[in-house]
């Protein structure tokens, strides 16, 4: 029997290759064959350590919501004391920190999610959650404002920010890219107008 520690490492191995796949071929297109190839291990292996095809979605929807709110929280954490909402502006429209291949799996797996309800609410949850902690921010920031009102802004800065990484893995968005973060930061100032 593997120790537990190998056993993780291999599982990790194998969640990456699949997520590889995800990102080239969408989930309709990823296969145990193809993981299994990026992986560099049999097919049987992959069954063994993981499961069958339904069970490593779900391993790889479980990682990728987990590290997305990991990552959020990070981000929060490294925040300042003070104009909190502009400095997570500042970072979130920052190129460096992109990740195009798991924006590629986020779109495979917004794409499947009208034809799998578990996974449709899932990242209904995820995207629940990602506008509260940014409302949180922005109440953090401007106590005095309504409720209608952050939530709003929040709303627009969600948008404006999922549509930028949507498009980072086409390449460098240049001008567009800070265009869209200067739209950020009038929309954050309007929180000041009454």
């Amino acid at each position: 029997m593997a120790r537990p520690e190998i056993k993780e490492d291999r599982r990790e191995q194998i969640l990456d290759a699949f997520e590889t796949c995800v990102a080239r071929y969408g989930l309709e297109g990823a296969t145990l064959g193809k993981t299994a190839e990026i992986a560099g291990l049999a097919r049987p292996l992959i069954r063994h350590n993981v499961g069958n095809r339904e069970d490593l979605q779900q391993a790889l929807v479980d990682r990728f919501l987990s590290q997305s709110r990991q990552s959020m929280e990070n981000l929060i954490a490294f925040l300042p004391g003070q104009n909190r909402l502009k400095a997570m502006i500042d970072m979130l429209f920052d190129p460096r920190y992109a990740n195009p291949k798991l924006v590629r799996v986020f779109n495979a797996l917004s794409a499947a999610a009208p034809d799998d309800k578990e996974l449709a609410d899932r990242l209904q949850q995820w995207l629940q959650d990602f506008v509260l902690r940014l409302e949180n921010v922005i109440r953090q920031d401007y106590p005095e404002v309504s409720d209608r009102r952050i939530s709003a802004v929040a709303a627009g800065l969600s948008g404006i920010y999922f549509n930028v990484e949507a498009l980072y893995p086409i390449g460098d968005l240049g001008a567009y890219g800070e265009a869209s973060r200067e739209a950020a930061l009038i929309l954050a100032d309007a929180l000041e107008q009454r």
